[in-house]
């Protein structure tokens, strides 16, 4: 490409389209034990968790019914409005029920 001005407003344009941000609903999950929890989904599928002081970013995972996400050591598994989060700072977290923050 000769004119450096369209290769660096197509390299913008194509960062915009990679960015992974979250959608605007957060969700807060009480837990057994009076534990909590937030969760929000991301325009790339992936969700951000805060848990104990710590923020996760959970890569969407194939799941067998609900959605999951994993990243290795932190999971976050929801169905139906119940759900569980494993390996992450504060829990342990079980028999999550959710309720919209925002």
């Amino acid at each position: 490409m000769n004119n450096p001005a369209i290769a660096l407003a197509l390299l913008a344009v194509a960062s915009c389209a990679t960015t992974d941000v979250p959608t605007g609903e957060t969700w807060l999950w009480r837990c057994d034990g009076g534990v909590t929890f937030t969760s929000a989904n991301t325009t790339g599928g992936n969700a951000y968790i805060e848990a104990g002081g710590q923020t996760y970013r959970l890569p969407g995972v194939v799941a067998g019914s609900g959605v999951r996400y994993f990243d290795g050591r932190v999971e976050f598994w929801e169905h139906g409005g119940d759900a569980m989060l494993n390996g992450a700072a504060g829990g342990p977290y079980e028999n999550c029920r959710n309720d919209p923050k925002s």
